[in-house]
């Protein structure tokens, strides 16, 4: 890799992680403020009228959407190897504790379904960013330059 390509990876990775975190913290608080939907029902045009339905199915995209960009964020940061997995157990763990969470504030309730939602926008967002859940070269690099002197020692071989 030359020198400008290292320095651009070496500025992307602390930028990737501080996106990371501000979406995990900007997350993980609207999961746990009081009533997230009274907020933006206030604050619409009052010429919109949303029924129950509507904001129910809003929530729910909402929850597999955030989480699908969570693994999204999570495949870009090219974190190494099994931590890349590890960083998407986090996102897993992170939907059942939220809810978890959510008992605890007042007007706020866990749903199982929605832990259920956020496990489905996890998978969809890997599917969406599966070129990023690819192992890194750096990881395989290893595993070609062993089997470079045995092409060369099969080639001897064949000729």
């Amino acid at each position: 890799m030359n020198d400008s390509r290292r320095r651009r990876a070496d500025f992307a990775s602390p930028l990737r992680w501080a996106v990371w975190l501000a979406f995990l913290v900007v997350w993980s608080v609207a999961l746990l403020v009081p009533d997230p939907i009274g907020f933006l029902l206030q604050h619409k045009p009052e010429s919109l009228e949303l029924t129950h339905q509507t904001t129910f199915l809003m929530a729910k995209t909402l929850h597999v959407s955030a989480y699908a960009f969570a693994a999204i964020l999570t495949g870009w940061l090219r974190a190494p190897g099994k931590w890349r997995w590890v960083l998407l157990a986090f996102w897993f763990v992170h939907a059942g504790a939220t809810e978890v969470g959510q008992l605890f504030v007042p007007g706020r309730t866990g749903s199982i379904r929605d832990v259920a939602l956020d496990h489905i926008g996890l998978l969809i967002g890997v599917a969406i960013s599966w070129r990023w859940w690819r192992p890194v070269p750096s990881e395989t690099r290893e595993v070609s330059t062993e089997a470079e002197p045995r092409r060369a020692q099969d080639r001897d071989f064949i000729c």
